[in-house]
């Protein structure tokens, strides 16, 4: 901010080193702070010399702005320019450090006029094209952007913005990046200034000239818009994501960018807000030309920005608009016009008018039907687009649309309507078969929200959703120059997003004739090579840098796929991966899937793979040498042994290689195989190759053995006759076309021959290995292998399903039988259109119950990209798509406490035999078309109504329900009421059937039944009524009674006019009720009664309610035949007697159970006299949760309570995530197996076999000799015994054998606790534990019980909880520090046994490298305040009059400080700068990795100039932490307190090392949030140099001054004691700076008497060090 000669050129390129980057907070733009003067660094250290000695003082009030002057900041004298001035206080900018600065006058002076001749040392930039238009910005691109300090780049200067001397600076490499991650846009370089300009609102008169001429011009080449509007100019030939919103015609669409959808829609419900709310903005002028910009209220009654299309006129009533942002046109009332606020005009408008390239109406118009046709394939689709040209008179884009599949969606239109232009112009003929070019796709896909076939499905609108919640209660706050943005990586990934290797375009197939840049990555032989597209080297380069950073600390998970990570057993690196194959043994074989290498790993270096890192598809495809006579035939040669070293040097001597596609076909595996050339400089490579090494033959290459895939010819549009299949969700489901019955019947008869017959091979399964699989009905049918490992899951192609099979049900497709391979797969995937994203589970379960079996009429909408049909579904008449969208928003609408609520209204249909046989089945008969019901029951084919006479009461309507053997189950109906349920025997005759008289009197004595439930049953529920885990009730999921029950209530209470006498309704009697909240009628049972009111339980939901007498009726027999439709529930395991409840398990309980699918299993059951309804004691589960043990943490037991060993406490989660048990007040010491062979002070080697936290870890012995006889052993007896234990004998501590279901494997355990069928048990040679099935444990022979447990439970020695506690950084830490090292552990005090689990622990003291890990975790523990204040370390001091300390000792220290101490630890480098220098024995270093600092920097500014009230002055005693304003620049950082006088307090400032005096005022209490970090300083001395033996001489202090300042310097720690002055640790060092030891330099040069060994300082003991703490 200094005029000073000396500036780059535009155009120039400028090398620079980024020295600060700031995203600015109000305008959306990078700023940078850039050193361009590396080269004349010498320069300015002499200027930086002179200007030392200034030419005179400043006066007071001297001065004016814009003047320039030096500064004295720390002693030194810098460059700078007044900005601003009040008073005595200026505001200046330092011209050499690029940042702002407050000082006083006296601090100021005037400099030679020389002095500033010099450009800046620091220049101030602006990074071009990276903006984010409402300034949010994503987090990789926050992540990557402050990253860069201290890198060097070369930049291309596009503009110098004056006076300020800012440059637009143009970094090919970050603006790359910033392409990927979807904040940058390539813009005309004037363009992207006047930008700037404007954002920055900088004074210059000729930059304002441009942005208006550049304005003026747009506005001339674009007579639709005024220059309120800024639509940013797109280039052409460039590929965008774009939203079609509006169809006119094909000559006039409207393609939104996708990338800005979240941003726009935030826009949009701020402007519905902001004009819902004010009537008028503030008097302005409604707009009233034709092209005014302003606000229209729709007709679906929200606001949009808008352009008036027509003048407005005194008499219109209506006017026409364009919503900018969809392209709509919508005739408005002219009372819904408003003058848009000009912060909303600032958003550019991102929708463009466009035109589909080479489509053209030849001269007619487009007719309605063609336009619907383009409607039906555009319309609110998610395509890309390719910006081919721009007519600027018409400002119209001509594009080029693509979808998914890489397919020319304009070619597909003119097809559709069959449409063909008599003449062709060579762009006309391209577009004709034009397709996507695959590294678009991969390029474009990696980030952009488009479905590709097995890519994560990105849910924009349900993440727009997501975002304007959160933006919902923001009121009328849209008065931020900005709004948020879009974060492409906060996109919602599709939970089974996997790496493309199915059939797609992404699969590693290329088209045929294709060339792609490639990088050879493996070489196996000729006949298979692996290929990577050179195109996304960058993109897989950051893929793994952020693996890397992801898996360093990342625990072993149980594997849920094939698809995961592993580390490379070479480099150690972790690289994406498919199991492929697996013995089950440690040992896994993978391949790695973006280099192509296959590779045995040890399953300990294994992990799941984060969803994140599958959005960039395999890079890696598979190929074979092509042969030279016969390219274009897919068989290769096979050649010589000479050969593969002769392809290897042609292929390692050149840079640049090309992959020609000669054709597609698959291995012996099923993965697809690319049959190719190899381009070079020097010629193709099987032409090389056929001169140096002769061909030995060939051989044809195996075709693909995957099964076809086919529509059959279904075309949108079309509609079929289908029978469904199966079905996942409506939107994943399977059906079978009826006319293929034939086809399916006689697949089914060659499919039970083959099977029959000895031609199944004996060859491994791999993924996509053809196969024959037994379904659970016993019959084979045709499979395709999903996933080998870790379970077999196969995929029957002919029905849908998907199934875990054992190997043994699974028989590999002979390779010669291409007949029966050949025939395509006859279940087809649909889809069903329209239905929302977030369709609640119960809908999925209710449309399979319904579906699966029947018939159905398709009509089919639109094709998706992986094959998927989108369809309408038709049952007769019946719109299954309605209905389901119906019955979602009923769902949705549903609330568990009222019975009022919502439920399904439909009754589900018996249940329906899924499997292929049963299809079989159906298919040979004929099928009728079985309704979807829609809030009647479903009519079936063995349900019949008709009329019957009874002599006593007439004629009656009787339903057919069901027929068991010759009995039928009718019900009776006489005007609506239900009179009788018969069984009837089918050869009675109906007309003559007697029915009983019915009884006028009220039956008071007539009961509910009880509720169906049994103990250890497990139901599926949702919580109806909640008012603790005391007292909840529960409503059956299934919701098919409760729909009968609430159709007959309504029926009867209508019906009785009549009120029941009150004399009847005692407390417990039945009734039938109005409850006036929805005025419908309930079952309900009376619990009080008042005059003329009644206490009523609504048995089927659990509420109560007073209800006026007049509103009960009695209750007819047939609603007490049906059991009430909830019961009331207690969680299991809680006397009331024995304890209590706090008052936060209330909300914590309700928000766990509202509105949530819960699994309940009763245990058992007691009345409750005071409702006369039984209560039952539950476990319930919620998503994985158990909540009996997630509420123990609000139960409060009474003293008296006892744990028995019968109900051991289950397990709850602490913080940290591990799992902990709660003490047992009762210690479980059952163990019937031998203790570890340990004694006190005996070394063993060991490995870390089950790792918690230092407090809980299993140590396994390193020698495996008695654990492979124990595990061989039990293998054999796990499999010899098949009788299971009596569950009245696996008390808690019993040992046992179980079956662990991760390996399949029999292990030693000892019982932890049991559930009804599960056991919770320990394996004592490994220190795990899991819940295992109650079949699966045996008895344990004797032979097992002699050796004594291979694993033993270790805490590390020196660490008494009872004193202190562990920070949650030192899991991970502890974590890296032993997995997988042999360690040296002694144990280090006697054993005792550990209160949860009743095993022997021991304190032990561990050595790992070199390393005593006792003493590196030192740095986590935390003591309690009542160890610190210890008589040895206690500090007592009092304050004089005249404000000085008098300590009680000279020895004693202030160990007050509760920051956390600094992340050093012993012999450990770290890269620093010296930031506080006084001497040797005592100077600050503090961490050269900045990123911490900025963090807390930041945070110490919003906290400090947030609280308003200074610290209280009675609280900052000595050592107490807080939070300091520095007078030199006026910022806060994080301080501890030394010394105080008065008003006055000496601070240390834990960040930095330097100290100061403070006014109190300046002082605050420092939050939580800034605790948590460590200190980013820390204190040293130089280690050999003890003050006790020697002294420094005097020029000591400047020597090493002038050593360390400003200089990056490797500092190793040595030790560490406690300053006796200041209470903070001080570490003796080492230090490198620039290849120099000071240590020795100055052991040499200065030191006086000190002796002459190094001194160092002893280790010390862990357990005194946890004491000094």
């Amino acid at each position: 901010m200094c005029s000073i000669p000396g500036l780059p050129a535009p155009g120039s390129t400028l090398p620079v080193r980024i020295t600060r980057v700031n995203l600015n907070p109000s305008h959306g733009v990078v700023e940078l702070w850039v050193n361009s003067n590396d080269d004349r660094k010498h320069i300015f250290e002499r200027m930086m010399e002179e200007i030392q000695i200034p030419k005179r003082r400043f006066c007071e009030m001297e001065g004016r702005c814009g003047d320039l002057c030096l500064v004295c900041i720390n002693n030194v004298w810098h460059r700078a320019r007044i900005v601003s001035i009040h008073q005595q206080s200026y505001n200046i900018f330092l011209i050499d450090q690029g940042q702002p600065h407050a000082a006083r006058s006296e601090t100021l002076a005037w400099g030679q006029s020389d002095s500033f001749h010099l450009p800046p040392k620091i220049e101030s930039c602006i990074l071009a094209n990276v903006v984010s238009v409402d300034n949010n910005w994503p987090q990789r691109a926050t992540k990557f952007l402050n990253s860069l300090p201290g890198k060097r780049f070369n930049g291309l200067v596009q503009h110098v913005l004056m006076p300020d001397r800012t440059f637009i600076l143009d970094i090919p490499i970050i603006s790359k990046y910033m392409f990927k991650v979807g904040v940058a846009r390539k813009l005309p370089v004037d363009q992207f200034k006047c930008f700037v300009l404007e954002s920055l609102n900088l004074p210059n008169q000729e930059a304002s000239d441009v942005c208006h001429e550049e304005k003026k011009g747009n506005l001339s080449s674009h007579p639709e818009k005024l220059n309120q509007y800024f639509y940013p100019e797109l280039q052409t030939e460039t590929y965008e994501t774009v939203e079609v919103t509006e169809i006119n015609d094909p000559e006039k669409i409207f393609c939104k960018l996708l990338i800005f959808s979240t941003s726009l829609k935030i826009l949009s419900e701020r402007i519905h807000q902001h004009y819902e709310v004010k009537s008028s903005d503030l008097g302005d002028a409604q707009p009233q030309a034709c092209g005014a910009p302003c606000a229209a209220k729709g007709i679906n009654g929200r606001w949009h920005r808008s352009l008036l299309k027509q003048n407005i006129l005194a008499d219109d009533p209506t006017v026409e608009v364009l919503h900018v942002d969809c392209g709509k046109t919508e005739l408005v009332a002219v009372g819904d016009i408003r003058p848009l606020h000009e912060k909303f005009q600032r958003m550019p408008v991102f929708t463009y008018m466009c035109s589909l390239d080479g489509v053209k109406d030849n001269g007619t118009r487009w007719s309605e039907d063609q336009i619907d046709c383009l409607k039906s394939l555009l319309l609110n689709q998610t395509v890309v687009a390719r910006f081919d040209s721009y007519n600027a008179f018409q400002n119209i884009y001509h594009v080029t649309l693509f979808e998914g599949s890489g397919a020319c969606l304009n070619t597909c239109f003119m097809e559709k309507v069959g449409y063909l232009p008599d003449s062709k112009t060579e762009n006309d003929s391209n577009v004709q078969s034009e397709s996507l070019p695959s590294s678009i796709l991969m390029a474009i896909g990696d980030e952009q929200n488009i479905h590709f076939p097995n890519k994560a499905d990105l849910h924009v609108d349900e993440l727009q959703e997501e975002t304007l919640e959160r933006t919902k209660n923001g009121g009328d706050d849209v008065g931020k120059d900005h709004m948020d943005s879009l974060d492409n990586n906060s996109s919602r990934e599709h939970p089974d997003a996997h790496p493309v290797e199915q059939n797609g375009p992404h699969d590693g197939i290329f088209p045929v004739g294709s060339t792609i840049g490639v990088k050879i990555s493996c070489i196996e032989s000729l006949q298979k090579f692996w290929c990577q597209n050179t195109d996304n080297g960058d993109s897989l380069k950051l893929l793994m840098h952020d693996m890397k950073n992801h898996y360093a600390s990342a625990h072993p998970q149980p594997l849920v796929d094939s698809v995961c990570v592993a580390r490379h057993p070479e480099n150690g690196l972790w690289y994406r991966t498919r199991i492929i194959a697996s013995q089950h043994s440690p040992v896994v074989d993978v391949r790695f899937i973006d280099y192509g290498e296959n590779r045995k790993v040890p399953l300990r270096d294994v992990r799941p793979i984060d969803p994140a890192f599958l959005r960039l598809d395999a890079q890696a495809f598979q190929c074979c040498l092509s042969r030279q006579k016969h390219p274009a035939d897919p068989v290769t040669a096979t050649w010589s042994d000479a050969a593969l070293p002769e392809f290897q040097k042609i292929v390692d001597s050149v840079l640049e290689l090309k992959c020609s596609v000669k054709a597609v076909t698959s291995d012996r595996e099923g993965l697809p195989l690319n049959v190719v050339d190899i381009e070079t400089q020097s010629g193709s490579a099987s032409e090389l190759m056929a001169e140096k090494c002769p061909e030995a033959g060939a051989s044809s290459l195996v075709s693909s053995r995957a099964y076809l895939y086919s529509t059959h010819n279904i075309e949108v549009g079309g509609k079929e006759k289908v029978l469904i299949t199966c079905s996942q969700t409506v939107d994943h489901f399977y059906c079978q076309l009826n006319r293929n019955l034939n086809v399916i019947a006689k697949l089914s008869k060659d499919v039970g021959q083959l099977i029959g017959q000895p031609v199944c091979t004996n060859q491994p399964l791999g993924v996509s290995s053809v196969c024959f699989a037994r379904y659970t009905d016993n019959q084979w049918y045709r499979g395709q292998v999903m996933s080998p490992f870790p379970n077999l899951q196969v995929h029957f192609v002919d029905y849908g399903d998907t199934l875990t099979l054992k190997q043994s049900d699974v028989c590999p497709l002979a390779t010669e039988e291409s007949l029966i391979r050949d025939v395509p797969m006859q279940a087809i995937p649909l889809s069903l259109f329209k239905v929302p994203a977030d369709v609640p589970q119960e809908i999925h379960k209710w449309f399979a119950d319904q579906a699966v079996g029947h018939n159905f009429t398709i009509s089919v909408v639109a094709k998706a990209s992986d094959g998927k049909l989108i369809v309408k579904l038709y049952d007769g008449s019946l719109n299954v798509n309605q209905l389901v969208r119906e019955r979602i928003g009923k769902v949705k609408q549903r609330k568990g406490t009222d019975p009022k609520a919502n439920v399904l209204n439909c009754q589900t249909q018996n249940h329906v035999d899924v499997s292929p046989s049963r299809m079989k089945m159906n298919q040979n008969k004929v099928h009728s078309s079985d309704r979807m019901c829609a809030g009647a029951a479903v009519k079936t084919n063995n349900k019949s109504t008709t009329e019957i006479s009874a002599p006593q009461h007439g004629t009656f309507t009787c339903s057919f329900v069901k027929e068991t053997g010759n009995v039928w189950n009718v019900i009776l109906k006489d005007k609506e009421v239900v009179l009788s349920e018969r069984l009837l025997q089918s050869g009675h005759n109906v007309k003559h059937l007697s029915l009983p008289s019915i009884p006028e009197e009220n039956v008071d004595v007539c009961m509910y039944k009880s509720p169906d439930v049994s103990p250890n049953k497990t139901e599926e529920v949702y919580a109806s009524c909640i008012v603790g885990p005391h007292y909840f009730w529960c409503q059956y999921a299934n919701t098919e009674d409760l729909n009968k029950v609430s159709e007959l209530a309504q029926a009867l209470g209508r019906a009785t006019p009549d009120a029941v006498s009150p004399e009847t309704l005692d407390p417990g009697s039945p009734c039938l009720a109005l409850f006036s909240s929805d005025n419908k009628w309930y079952r309900a049972q009376v619990t009080g009664r008042s005059d003329n009111s009644l206490s009523l339980l609504s048995i089927d939901y659990g509420n109560e309610s007073e209800v006026d007498i007049k509103d009960v009726r009695s209750i007819p027999p047939s609603l007490l035949e049906k059991a009430p439709q909830a019961f009331l529930c207690s969680l299991d395991g809680f006397d009331t007697s024995k304890g209590s409840w706090d008052d936060g398990v209330y909300d914590d309980f309700y928000s766990h159970l509202v509105d949530k699918l819960l699994s309940v299993t009763v245990l058992n059951m007691e009345n409750r006299p005071c409702a006369a309804v039984p209560q039952y004691a539950v476990k319930v589960e919620c998503e994985n949760v158990v909540l009996n043990t997630e509420m123990q943490k609000h139960w409060k037991a009474s003293c008296t309570e006892h744990v028995t060993a019968e109900k051991p406490p289950a397990e709850v989660f602490s913080q940290n995530g591990q799992s902990e048990l709660n003490v047992m007040h009762k210690n479980l010491n059952t163990c019937k197996y031998k203790k570890p062979n340990m004694s006190q002070n005996k070394t063993e080697q060991v490995y870390a076999s089950c790792i918690v936290g230092p407090q809980y870890f299993w140590c396994q012995y390193a020698n495996t000799e008695d654990m492979s006889k124990v595990a061989k052993l039990a293998q054999e007896v796990g499999h010899g015994v098949s009788d299971t234990m009596s569950p009245g004998s696996l008390d808690p501590g019993s040992p046992c054998l179980a079956l662990f279901s991760s390996d399949n494997q029999w292990y030693r355990a000892q019982v932890i606790r049991r559930t009804a069928d599960h056991l919770s048990v320990l394996f004592i040679d490994y220190g795990n534990e899991a819940e295992v099935d109650i079949n699966d444990v045996r008895s344990i022979p004797p032979c097992l019980m002699e050796k004594d447990p291979q694993a033993f439970l270790c805490s590390l020695d020196g660490f008494d909880e009872s004193k202190g506690s562990w920070d949650d950084g030192v899991y991970d830490d502890f974590y890296n520090f032993v997995l997988d090292k042999q360690l040296d552990m002694t144990m280090a005090s006697n054993m005792e046994d550990h209160t949860e689990t009743g095993v022997p622990q021991y304190a032990v003291r561990i050595e790992c490298e070199s390393m005593i890990v006792n003493t590196e975790m030192q740095k986590y523990w935390k003591a309690f305040a009542i160890e610190i204040a210890t008589t040895e370390k206690l500090v007592t001091s009092d304050f004089l009059p005249d404000g000085h300390m008098e300590s009680s000792g000279s020895n004693r220290i202030l160990k007050t400080c509760k920051y956390t101490k600094p992340n050093v630890s012993r012999s450990k480098t770290e890269e620093v700068y010296a930031s506080c220098i006084v001497g040797p024995d005592y100077f600050w270093c503090q961490h050269a990795n900045a990123e911490e600092l900025n963090q807390v920097s930041a945070l110490a500014q919003e906290v400090g100039n947030a609280e308003q009230d200074a610290v209280s002055q009675r609280t900052p005693d000595l050592g107490s932490p807080c939070l300091a304003l520095f007078s030199s620049d006026n910022q806060w950082y994080r301080a501890q307190v030394i010394h105080r006088t008065d008003d006055t307090l000496c601070v240390l400032f834990m960040d930095y090392g330097n100290e100061s005096e403070v006014n109190i005022k300046g002082v605050r209490s420092i939050p939580p949030s800034l605790m948590e970090k460590a200190p980013q300083a820390f204190l040293c001395a130089l280690d050999g140099f003890d003050s006790c033996k020697g002294s420094w001489d005097d020029g000591v202090y400047d020597d090493f001054y002038n050593l360390l300042i400003d200089k990056h310097i490797s500092v190793t720690v040595l030790n560490m004691v406690d300053h006796p002055e200041i209470g903070v640790p001080q570490y003796t060092v080492k230090i490198d700076c620039e290849n120099m030891d000071v240590t020795t330099v100055m052991g040499q040069k200065h030191c006086k008497g000190f002796a002459t060994d190094d001194t160092k300082a002893e280790s010390l003991e862990p357990g005194d060090q946890a004491k000094d703490e």
